[in-house]
């Protein structure tokens, strides 16, 4: 009977480090556990022509050329419904980040896009705004954001691994 109750109460004792680890995780740590990235963009177009232009920029950059830095290695993948796929290889280190925008027809004509990026490396943790920049640089390459009175773009730290200090021009 005491062995019962000493692991039960060890088992208490963990639970609440654990508990209180994850706490003080969150409030030093604010970004999402695994190097990912969530974004939402309005764009004052139609979503079938969002969706081919940014599709049209993906393949634009699929070859291997990176001279141009992060403007290459992306590789569409597909169209499933809304949502279309693709992957980005960076080029120095080789991660593969699996990236995905989904289109929904907005008030006025807008287009609202829901996109992602994650690395498909289980132990990435830290990104310095790679899968950020991953949605971004496509984006901006396609200029969709210019001439658009209706374009914004809406992203935390806690959905996307260092929004606040991501650097995207130093990759394009």
């Amino acid at each position: 009977m005491g062995c019962c109750k000493c692991c039960c109460f060890t088992l208490l004792v963990i639970i609440i480090i654990v508990a209180i680890s994850s706490g003080l995780l969150t409030a030093f740590f604010p970004y999402p556990s695994h190097a990912s990235c969530r974004v939402d963009w309005i764009f004052g177009k139609p979503c079938s022509d969002v969706k081919s232009t940014l599709i049209s920029q993906m393949k634009a950059w699929s070859h291997d050329d990176c001279s141009l830095k992060q403007q290459c290695n992306y590789e569409y993948l597909g169209e499933e419904g809304s949502t279309i796929r693709g992957l980005h290889v960076t080029p120095w280190i080789s991660f593969v980040d699996k990236i995905n925008f989904t289109f929904n027809a907005a008030s006025g004509g807008n287009c609202y896009v829901q996109a992602a990026s994650e690395s498909a490396a289980a132990y990435a943790v830290i990104d310095f705004g790679v899968n950020y920049c991953n949605l971004r640089n496509l984006v901006i390459g396609s200029k969709l954001d210019e001439n658009d009175s209706s374009y914004k773009e809406n992203s935390t730290n806690a959905v996307c691994t260092m929004y606040s200090i991501a650097h995207c021009n130093l990759y394009t």
